[in-house]
């Protein structure tokens, strides 16, 4: 569905005027990031007004920019763990190196997105975050479980105070009996999504902590309980979902910061390194 809203963004019939072309441009570029969007917030990035923005949508064949959210959420309804194609087809495909090198193209596309996220406020302020917290607890579920894991275990090595909650003693009790302020909440989690990550992030906020959530363009509440939203690009191909895109802005986003802690980072994995070494956890 995403692919036909491209298309029609690109008939001239819709580019006549300049405010035509900004609207369809924009639309374009950030067709992942819409479901964050609305008519009043795009209409001010481009400095025209609502109105104009919402006739624009009426041409597309839209009643309104929540139809076309509607569309894409209804063109984009697969699960994560579908294969999305006929078996035979992927097999032929796959022996013709067909297959493999349209999911590495896709792939660089993605990387290639990843790009504007990093350069982006929301980006720059997930980083301070990170930081700038008391604490950090890192939360995700299901198949993208131990990705979030690894990315808590790396961040522990450039600051103190990160742990992955699991929420097994099934209050999330660390995290939400307010006794330590300046908590922060890593939440991550894309499609199919879990059933706790929302209400999670919803009691999160309402207990004072700050939440940071890291999900694909297929969320459409990921704006209403974070305090920052990172939209990452949702996979597209005929395979189920993979991980390296997300892998990607997660290791981004490590090198960011340590970057930011400098030397800070040195002196802790110093100090890990001595206790690894006494607890004899690595060969020597």
């Amino acid at each position: 569905m995403a692919q036909r809203i491209l298309k029609l963004l690109q008939d001239e019939a819709l580019r006549r005027s300049k405010s035509d072309k900004l609207i369809a441009n924009y639309l374009e570029r950030n067709i992942a990031d819409l479901p964050f969007e609305t008519a009043k917030s795009i209409a001010e990035r481009l400095e025209l007004s609502p109105m104009t923005v919402g006739r624009f949508l009426r041409r597309m064949g839209f009643d309104g920019l929540d139809q076309l959210k509607r569309e894409l959420r209804r063109g984009s309804s697969n699960p994560a763990w579908q294969v999305k194609g006929p078996v035979d087809r992927l097999r032929e495909d796959i022996r013709g190196g067909k297959l493999l090198a349209g999911l590495i193209q896709q792939q660089i596309d993605n990387l290639g997105q990843i790009y504007g996220l990093t350069t982006s406020p929301e980006w720059q302020q997930t980083i301070e975050a990170l930081v700038g917290a008391s604490e950090v607890y890192v939360a995700a579920y299901q198949n993208v479980r131990g990705i979030a894991q690894y990315f808590a275990s790396q961040l522990s090595y450039t600051r103190p105070r990160v742990q992955f909650v699991d929420g097994l003693n099934g209050t999330y009790a660390e995290l939400l009996d307010g006794s330590v302020s300046g908590r922060l909440l890593f939440l991550h989690d894309v499609r199919r999504f879990a059933s706790k990550a929302r209400p999670l992030a919803v009691e999160a906020r309402r207990a004072g902590v700050k939440v940071v959530l890291i999900t694909d363009e297929f969320c459409p509440w990921g704006a209403e309980v974070s305090d920052i939203c990172l939209v990452v690009p949702g996979s597209h191909g005929p395979l189920w979902d993979g991980a390296a895109t997300i892998t990607a802005v997660l290791d981004l986003m490590l090198s960011n910061v340590i970057v930011v802690l400098g030397d800070e980072v040195s002196e802790r994995v110093e100090r890990l390194t001595r206790l690894q070494d006494i607890f004899g956890d690595f060969e020597t």
